[in-house]
């Protein structure tokens, strides 16, 4: 029960599932010009909705096991929400989208902050717009129960290059993971436009019910592997030079004011 971009229009499951067509680990895109796609696993009885910046929703329709974003016709954060039901066991899936439109006069964090399904991984924040999750940095979340802090719960961090990352939500409901730098293959010194994907888990009882939920989400190569520190170091220690090439000018010039 995962939710993964699904490259291309096609829908597409996680490789450790071992259904359907696949994708190497870390390189998932799709086309920006027509609907995003998002593929289900597992999708038999699951119902989905999305949430706009404003907190009204919409249905979503589960075909061949994906899942076509509508235009809204505005921009900001939307959150799509997939959950199932058995009774004993009930499962949430949870996904922050970028849709593109006019100006939808929300704030983010009313989006995150409004109770979405009964156990819930939210972003604390979420990233800005043309900013992304990064490996190597270490980001916040918030983990709630019927909207208010669920403390002291085990949550995991799992990449889909297998890496994983455990903490316990403190007093707040809140956990600070980094996430991992991981991509394989990594070339010091280029640039590396690769994406993938991590999910953040977690799941606790309350009266005979088991709750899971998963947050997933799309991160990209840390810029630090490209991005020398030497050009800064150069700047700075031509300023130093500078400044002591001119106050020898100026102790110059009061010596012959001096004579």
């Amino acid at each position: 029960f995962v939710l993964v971009p699904a490259p291309d229009g096609v829908a597409q499951t996680a490789a450790k599932q071992g259904v359907g067509p696949e994708q190497p680990a870390g390189q998932h895109q799709q086309h920006r010009r027509g609907p995003k796609k998002i593929a289900l696993t597992d999708s038999k009885g699951a119902v989905a909705r999305l949430w706009k910046p404003d907190l009204t929703t919409l249905p979503l329709t589960v075909e061949h096991g994906s899942i076509t974003l509508p235009r809204t016709g505005v921009d900001n954060y939307h959150a799509v929400i997939v959950e199932k039901d058995r009774g004993h066991l009930k499962k949430a899936l949870i996904r922050y989208e970028y849709l593109r439109g006019k100006p939808s006069g929300h704030s983010t964090k009313e989006l995150t902050a409004a109770e979405k399904t009964t156990l819930e991984i939210v972003p604390d924040p979420v990233p800005r717009e043309h900013q992304h999750y990064r490996s190597d940095q270490i980001w916040s979340f918030i983990l709630r129960f019927k909207g208010t802090p669920a403390a002291g719960i085990p949550v995991t961090l799992e990449t889909s290059h297998g890496t994983r990352v455990n903490a316990v939500s403190d007093s707040e409901g809140k956990v600070s993971l980094n996430i991992p730098d991981d991509f394989p293959d990594l070339k010091e010194g280029e640039r590396d436009r690769r994406t993938s994907e991590f999910s953040i888990s977690a799941e606790m009882k309350d009266t005979g019910i088991l709750y899971q939920t998963l947050l997933s989400a799309e991160y990209r190569v840390n810029p630090g592997h490209w991005q020398s520190s030497g050009l800064g170091v150069a700047i700075t220690g031509l300023g130093l030079l500078t400044g002591v090439f001119l106050g020898r000018i100026g102790l110059t010039e009061t010596k012959r004011t001096t004579r």
